[in-house]
Parts: C-alpha cells; sequence; structure tokens
C-alpha cells in the first residue's frame, strides 16, 4: 500500500497547487505581503516605473512614471490557503484529501485543457526557435530538422507530451514557488520545472512501456491482475516485477544522464537569466522585467509569449547542445568501466562450462554473449551517436527523393514502351489502347506465382475470368431463388435482374458496364437506409463470387492500374512517396500520380527543376513531363475546385495549344503527343538517353551539393571509427558505490583498473576487433581447449591467434578495416572534404567474404551445413556456444561493413553503384566480343 500512499500524496499535492486559484479570501496585506511588494517597488522604480495598492482587491498595479499608464497588474495569492496544503498537514488531510480528489483533479484537469491551445502555440514558436537556429548553424546533423519539427508537434504523441510537460512543470514550479522564499533563487524556478517536465515527457512512456510497470499502478489503485493479464506476460507480482525492471535491471540508471543534462541546463539558462536581469532590464521592459523576477503574479497574452516562450527556447536551447557531451561523459564513465565486470562475467562463465566438462546449462553463458554484444554494439553506437543521428536524418531527407526517382524511371521507360507499341501499327496488344472490363475478376485456375500474367499478357487470362464470370452469374441465380430473395423489394429484384442481364453478355465492354454497375448499386445500397438488409447482403455474395470486380472502361487505365500490383512491379512502387493530388485530380496510387506528372511535372528540357529543396524538409523528386511543351493545361491548376475522381485522369478532355486536337484523357494524349526527344524514331527509343541527361543529370548535380554538407558527417565517422586509443573518462566514473570505492583504494587489481580506464577503445574498428577477438578467443577453446579459460579485452589484441581457421576470420575483417582506410578526410579551400573510392558494392562482396571464412570455421567445429571437415567433436552445449558466437561474428561483419556504407549515404554514383554497373556491362561486353572472335575464327581460320 506504500505505492498507492505515494500516489494519492502526488495527487494531493497537485490539487495543493491550484487550490489558492480556486479558493477566496479578504484582502488583507500580511507582513510578508508588503515585504514582498518592497520588494517589487525597489526593483521597478529605478527602471522608470511606479508601484501602487489595489485598496479594493488584492493586486498591485503598475504604472509607467513617463505616460502614466497601466503597464501590469500583479495579483497575489494567500499564503495561509498554501500552507494548509503543507507536508505536514498533508499527513493528517491524506484520508480527506481521497474522497475530495476525484472534484479537486477534474476542475485542476480542466484548467490545463483550457489553457493547452494557447501554451502549445507558444511552445511550438520556441521550439522552432530552436529548430531554426539549428539549421543555419550545424544545418549537416539534421538537414529536416524543421519538418521533424512540425510533425511531431501536430502528432497526438507530440500534444500529450506537449501536455505531460507543461502540465509538470507547472506543479512543479508552483510548489517550488511556496517554499523557496529566497528571491536570489527564484530565477531557478522554472527551469526546475521544465527539467521536470522534460523528464516526464521523454521517459514517461519508456517507463510504462513494461507492461508489469502499469500492472503494478493498477494494483495500487486497488484493482487486480486476471487470468488475461497472466496470459499476456503480466506477472502474478507485477509490482516485483516493475522493481526488477526499473531498479534491478537499471532501466531508471539509464535515464541518469538525460537528468543531469537538463539540471546543468536548468542552471545555465537560470544564470543566464539572472545576468539579464541586471543588464537588459530597461529596454525589454516591464513584462521582461516582472517574467525575470518571478513571483506570485499571473501574465496574461503576450507576456505570456515573451515569459514562457523565451525560457522554453532558452531551456531547450542549451540541453540540445550540452546533452550529448554529459551522456557521452556519462557513458564512458560508468559503461566503460561495466566493461571489466562483462569481462570477468565471460571468464566465470565459461569456466564453469569447463569445470562441469561442458555438461552445466549453457543458457547463462549464452546470454552472457548476447549481452555483451549488445553492450558493445551500444558502445559504439554512442561513441558515434552524433555520426548515427546525422546519417538517419540524411537518409530520410533523401529517401523520397531517391525512391520516387527510382520508381519514377521504371514507370516513365515501360510506359513509353508501350506508347510507341501504341504507334506502330504492326504491334499486336496495345495495352495502352485497350479497356479492361474484367480488371478485378479471378482468373480461375491461376496460381500466386503466375499473378504477374494480369499485367504482362491480359488477354490471355480473359478465358479464365470469364469462366469466374460464369459461375458467379450460376451463384446469382441460386441466391435469387433462394427463401430470403422472397423479401427483395420490387425495385430492388429489378435492379439486380438488369445488371445480371449485362453481365450475362457476350459483349466485353457489355460485361463490363454490368461489372461496373454492381460495384457502384454496392456503394449506393451501403448509403441507403431504406434499401433492404436482404438486398446489400445479396449485393455482396454476388460481388464477392466474381472477386473484387472494378472494371477499366477508359482505354489504357487497365494498364496502369495492372502496373501498379503486379508483384514483379512491388519493390518499384512500394514506399514511395507522393503527392495524393496533381492539379485537378485526386492520385491515390502512384501510378496516377506519374501519369499527371507526365502532364504537369517540371519541363527539364527548357529550365524545369526535377529537384525540390526546402532547407529543413526532405528533397523532393518531381516527375518531370514528357507531352509537347507547347501544351498548358488548366487541369494542372487546382484552380480551387472540389477535386475530380482518379478514373476521370484518363476521360477528362485535353486540348492542344493550336486548339486543333482534342484528346479523350491523359493516356490518349500521351499516345500522340509524347516529344519525339522521349519517344524516338520508330527504330529505336530515346527515352534512356533523354532520362540520363535531363533527369539524372539534375539528381547528380543535386547530391553533388549535399555531399558538401554530408562531408562533415563523414569526417566525424571517420575520426570516431579510428579513434586511437581511450578518452579520459572512459572507464574512471567520478563517484561509485561505496564498495567499488573501497576496493579502488585497498585490492591492487581494481585500483589498476581504474588508472588505466575502461578496456575498451572508443575507436569504433579497434572495439570491433576487441569483440571480434573474444569470439574467436571463445571459438579456440572449443578447437583448443585450455586449463582456464582467461580473456583480457584489454589486452586481448595484443596476443596472436594461432588456429588457421581463426586467423583466416581476422584476415577478411583486416581486409575490410583495410577498404575503410580508403575513404581519406583531406582539406580543401578551407573545409573538411571526403575523398574515396571506395565503393558499395567491394563493401558488400568483402562481406561475403567474411561469411564465407565464417562458414569455414563452422565446419571445422563441425556446426556447419557441411557435414564433412569438421576437426573437433562438440556436445550439444559446445555445439550451441559455438553457433551463437558464429552468429555474433556474422552481426559484427555486417555492423562494420555499414560505417562504409554510410561514408558513401549521399554519393549518388555509389548508391546507385553506377562503377559496378560498368563493370558488369563491360564483362557482357567482352564475353560477347569473345563470342563474336570465336565465331570469327572458325569461318576464317586463316586469320589467327
Amino acid at each position: 500500500m506504500k505505492w498507492f500512499q505515494k500516489t494519492l500524496t502526488a495527487i494531493a499535492t497537485f490539487n495543493m497547487v491550484f487550490s489558492p486559484v480556486i479558493a477566496s479570501a479578504a484582502p488583507e496585506w500580511t507582513e510578508k505581503d508588503k515585504a514582498q511588494l518592497a520588494h517589487y517597488r525597489d526593483y521597478l522604480e529605478p527602471l522608470g516605473y511606479r508601484l501602487t495598492l489595489d485598496p479594493n482587491e488584492k493586486k498591485a498595479l503598475v504604472y509607467d512614471k513617463n505616460t502614466n499608464k497601466l503597464a501590469m497588474e500583479v495579483p497575489f495569492a494567500e499564503e495561509g490557503e498554501l500552507r494548509k496544503y503543507s507536508p505536514k498537514s498533508l499527513n493528517h488531510m491524506l484520508m480527506e484529501e481521497m474522497v475530495r480528489v476525484k472534484q479537486a483533479s477534474k476542475a485542476s484537469w480542466s484548467h490545463s485543457v483550457r489553457n493547452l491551445p494557447a501554451e502549445s502555440a507558444i511552445f511550438f514558436v520556441a521550439m522552432g526557435a530552436v529548430v531554426a537556429g539549428q539549421l543555419i548553424t550545424n544545418y549537416s546533423q539534421n538537414p529536416i530538422a524543421m519538418k521533424q519539427h512540425i510533425e511531431h508537434s501536430l502528432s497526438p504523441i507530440g500534444v500529450f507530451g506537449f501536455f505531460t510537460f507543461m502540465y509538470s512543470q507547472g506543479v512543479t514550479a508552483n510548489v517550488l514557488s511556496m517554499y523557496m522564499k529566497n528571491p536570489k533563487f527564484h530565477h531557478m524556478i522554472p527551469y526546475l520545472g521544465m527539467t521536470v517536465g522534460a523528464f516526464l515527457q521523454t521517459y514517461l512512456s519508456q517507463v510504462a512501456s513494461d507492461p508489469n510497470v502499469m500492472a503494478c499502478a493498477k494494483v495500487m489503485m486497488g484493482g487486480k491482475v486476471s487470468e488475461k493479464d497472466q496470459a499476456n506476460g503480466i506477472d502474478a507480482d507485477p509490482c516485483s516485477k516493475a522493481y526488477e525492471y526499473l531498479v534491478l535491471k537499471k532501466k531508471l540508471w539509464e535515464f541518469a544522464p538525460g537528468i543531469v543534462s537538463m539540471l546543468i541546463s536548468s542552471g545555465l539558462a537560470g544564470v543566464a537569466q539572472s545576468v539579464l536581469t541586471k543588464t537588459v532590464l530597461r529596454i525589454t521592459g516591464v513584462d521582461i522585467a516582472l517574467w525575470l523576477v518571478p513571483g506570485t503574479m499571473h501574465l496574461k497574452g503576450i507576456r505570456l509569449l515573451l515569459v514562457k516562450g523565451l525560457q522554453i527556447t532558452a531551456f531547450v536551447a542549451i540541453d540540445m547542445w550540452l546533452n550529448r557531451i554529459v551522456v557521452s561523459t556519462w557513458k564512458n564513465m560508468y559503461d566503460g568501466a561495466d566493461f571489466y565486470d562483462v569481462n570477468d562475467r565471460l571468464n566465470d562463465k565459461m569456466n564453469l562450462m569447463k569445470k562441469s566438462r561442458w555438461a552445466a546449462d549453457d543458457k547463462d553463458l549464452q546470454a552472457e554473449m548476447k549481452d555483451f554484444r549488445k553492450k558493445m554494439t551500444d558502445w559504439r553506437m554512442m561513441n558515434m551517436s552524433e555520426v548515427y543521428e546525422a546519417h538517419s536524418n540524411w537518409s530520410e531527407a533523401l529517401h523520397q527523393m531517391t525512391s520516387m526517382f527510382n520508381t519514377s524511371y521504371s514507370f516513365y521507360d515501360a510506359f513509353v514502351s508501350e506508347v510507341r507499341k501504341a504507334r506502330d501499327e504492326s504491334a499486336p496488344n496495345k495495352f495502352l489502347t485497350m479497356t479492361y472490363p474484367f480488371n478485378g475478376v479471378v482468373a480461375k485456375g491461376l496460381t500466386d506465382d503466375m499473378k504477374d500474367t494480369y499485367y504482362l499478357k491480359p488477354q490471355v487470362l480473359e478465358g479464365m475470368q470469364l469462366k469466374t464470370i460464369k459461375e458467379g452469374l450460376a451463384n446469382a441465380d441460386t441466391l435469387l431463388q433462394s427463401e430470403d430473395a422472397k423479401y427483395l423489394y420490387p425495385p430492388e429484384k429489378k435492379k439486380i435482374t438488369g445488371i445480371l442481364e449485362k453481365i450475362r453478355s457476350t459483349e466485353r465492354d457489355v460485361i463490363g458496364a454490368g461489372l461496373s454497375e454492381l460495384y457502384e448499386e454496392i456503394g449506393i445500397a451501403m448509403q441507403n437506409i431504406s434499401t433492404s438488409m436482404v438486398y446489400r447482403d445479396l449485393l455482396r455474395k454476388i460481388y464477392g463470387s466474381f472477386g473484387k470486380p472494378y472494371p477499366m472502361m477508359e482505354p489504357g487505365r487497365g494498364w496502369v492500374e495492372s502496373y501498379a500490383n503486379a508483384p514483379m512491379n512491388e519493390e518499384t512502387v512500394k514506399g514511395a512517396k507522393y503527392y495524393r493530388q496533381v492539379g485537378l485530380f485526386m492520385t491515390p496510387k502512384v501510378t496516377d500520380y506519374l501519369v499527371m506528372q507526365m502532364l504537369c511535372g517540371p519541363d527539364v528540357e527548357n529550365g524545369g527543376q526535377a529537384i525540390k529543396n526546402s532547407r529543413g524538409y526532405p528533397s523532393v523528386f518531381l516527375p518531370p513531363q514528357i507531352g509537347n511543351p507547347a501544351d498548358q493545361f488548366n487541369a494542372c491548376n487546382h484552380l480551387g475546385m472540389a477535386p475530380l475522381m482518379p478514373k476521370d485522369i484518363y476521360k477528362y478532355p485535353l486540348q492542344t495549344a493550336d486548339r486543333k486536337k482534342q484528346y479523350k484523357g491523359a493516356i490518349d494524349y500521351l499516345i500522340h503527343e509524347t516529344r519525339p526527344s522521349v519517344i524516338g524514331t520508330a527504330e529505336e527509343s530515346a527515352f534512356q538517353n533523354w532520362w540520363k541527361t535531363r533527369t539524372e543529370a539534375q539528381m547528380q548535380k543535386a547530391f553533388e551539393e549535399y555531399g558538401k554538407s554530408y562531408d562533415e558527417i563523414v569526417a566525424k565517422m571517420v575520426k570516431a571509427v579510428y579513434y586511437p586509443g581511450r578518452k579520459f573518462f572512459n572507464g574512471r566514473p567520478l563517484v561509485t558505490n561505496p564498495v567499488k570505492t573501497l576496493k579502488i583504494y585497498f585490492d591492487s587489481t581494481t585500483r589498476s583498473r581504474y588508472l588505466e580506464g575502461g578496456p575498451v577503445y572508443n575507436g569504433a574498428m579497434n572495439s570491433a576487433f576487441q569483440e571480434e577477438r573474444v569470439y574467436l578467443s571463445i571459438l579456440g577453446d572449443l578447437l583448443q581447449p585450455s586449463s582456464e579459460f582467461k580473456v583480457d579485452i584489454a589486452h586481448i589484441l595484443e596476443k596472436d591467434l594461432t588456429h588457421p581457421a581463426l586467423k583466416e576470420v581476422e584476415n577478411q575483417f583486416a581486409v575490410l578495416n583495410g577498404m575503410m582506410k580508403r575513404i581519406k578526410v583531406t582539406n580543401k579551400e578551407g573545409r573538411e572534404v571526403v575523398e574515396s573510392d571506395l565503393e558499395n558494392y567491394e563493401l558488400e562482396e568483402q562481406l561475403q567474404n567474411i561469411q564465407g571464412s565464417v562458414k569455414k570455421l563452422a565446419t571445422a567445429l563441425g556446426v556447419g551445413d557441411e557435414q564433412e571437415g569438421a576437426v573437433v567433436q562438440l556436445n550439444k552445449q559446445q555445439r550451441n556456444v559455438a553457433v551463437t558466437a558464429l552468429e555474433q561474428l556474422q552481426g559484427l561483419a555486417t555492423e562494420v561493413m555499414m560505417y562504409g556504407s554510410m561514408a558513401n549515404a549521399v554519393s549518388w554514383s555509389k548508391i546507385r553503384n553506377l562503377k559496378k554497373l560498368d563493370i558488369e556491362q563491360q564483362k557482357f561486353n567482352n564475353e560477347i566480343q569473345a563470342r563474336l572472335d570465336a565465331m570469327r575464327g572458325i569461318s576464317m581460320p586463316g586469320k589467327h
């Protein structure tokens, strides 16, 4: 019940803060009030303001001496009312307060909700100011900061997080104001409140993410853990599990560096405010002057913006700058030292297994190995956190542009090929001129691996689709003869009979019209409350018996739809981000969007820009137009009209600029008016060259500009990867528990470890080799058992490996390391520039080489895919440990390879693997040339 009591005490404290607002009292001035007013008077009068008391209400009035105009009212709360809620009184009031909690909390909650819109706007502006400053001073770290800020601020999670921040910081600030009476410390109150608010906003969700924490709260409030809860993984004693999660597993300890950072930020912001109070008050006026001397006055309007806006901006800006420094130092001190304990536990658990002759349970050893892997990965991520964060931001910044570029290229290429076929009188199956009346009808007997046929050869499937339609009609007849059909209204029976008659037709377009009418009738019936339930149910069953028919009666639209749905194009269209409206038309599918862009996109031949850049937002690729450049369509402008449906794209009339020709929809227009520079000649398409010179050239130029900013990130990455040793604070915590402190003084091993610093290097590559050696040492002990397993991570790289299979793995890692060293940072024109001939495909190939050496090692251990080649016989426990170590090695290799990929992330030629494509093309050309030479050799032997 202690947790329950603490919860109610916290709620009572919350009520205590807002009770003075609700309570009313006679306007009497206490001695302390008068002293406070005297303090304000002494403060304001030298600044040009006059302070007087209102005789009727308990408030002070501040006037400008020059104009004699009222500048501000300063109301005072009753201290006597506040004293009723002191901690001493709470013990007596707690039970009574439990009864009042619901109503009082409801009133306080309402107060917070009423102020949420105004304070949200202030918070949005304040955070926006911080983000704008970051974009100006450190653009390379986060090129999409403004987009993230806006999206987060408008999201439900963002709004709730802000509410938590403002609500908790307000409670904290008011409680501190009650007891912190010394004016010298008043400037710290709002910032300490923000520390509490920011902590709850940031970490509350992490604390609550464990189901046992939430269940414990439920139990403390009088609830019980049900059988269903236990089936979902909640413990019968959730509070014990919550304690284990938060304390024993050190979840709360993870929050420590963030809290320290925020407390330091509070101190710095408070000191800065104190300095400003003495230097710029007269300039800023009475509003900010009184803000900088916090008391119990209430602020409204613009004063609220100045107060909270400036305070939030100062606090957040300082914390953003300071957080990385504090967290890095903290993690170096404590996580760095923890690796000695990890080292000792690995040795102990390995030796326990050896002592049992590998007969004991191996779960603890495996868990320790996996925990070691996680700690090492987290360690490198911490040391490279700035690089990882920036890389993630740049990936997001360029994702739309690169994915839409690839999607556009694939679709445009296929579309232009179809346009060429449509213009060729001798070409069969001109899909852009065809209707697709059976679109959505299941082809009877078609297997899943043949679904691309809907896109590649739709005419082949129409016979199979007609079989489905025939069966669907038979099913419809059965339904109409059923007992339920007797309850249809006469108009309903007449309607469905008419639709079915059309579907029974032998003409494709008539069948399509019937299926379209069936689709539309379902929508109408669902919205019409006068329609019988029997009719709705009948329509759904008949429709389902055909599949999901959605006929495409506009020429070309069916091909566009089938392209989007074909499994072979899934990777092309998946994940593409695009605008859901272009001009007058909604574009729910990416292919609809691309067709509209062919009409309305930038004219890249005449200076149009396919790349859209806005500082603080992701870069956007706009697919170019390919129609006649002289034609400009009103359909490409929104014109304030309600958007038209996607199907209208394919039938909306389009007229050429000279008004001589009019086409029925976008496809009809593009078949006839796609520009010659794209279509090419009857013999050869010009699209590939046109795209490369007109569109891809813009991408290459954009990436060159992005690369200048991203070079800063790669330079930091190279320094972090090859940091030569250990940082000063690595493994040297300033404060430890008493036992460890005593051991530092009296135990020589502990003392030497503290003096040496943490065992793991800060440089990512050195620490990766240390981790690799740990796994190889474990595997080596399985290959060549020793009397005692003793790994010293701090000095593990000083010893050479002996077994050939282990040396082969390390040699392959060394090759990968050599590749990474080809990424060099030089200085040109006063800035750091990255020079690298390392290609992504080389990294991928070397990763395969490492995996190959690991497989050979697995074979030697007898845990590989091959049955022969084992040099040692392992039991089950040994095999389990060997497999775990081998898996960790493969994961480590992938991680190291990723560093090289990160360096190449903003290089267009490298992320496109253009050099590899050129090499493969050259190999293909050489092979063809060799075959030609061989043919010549056969036909003209004398030439050789």
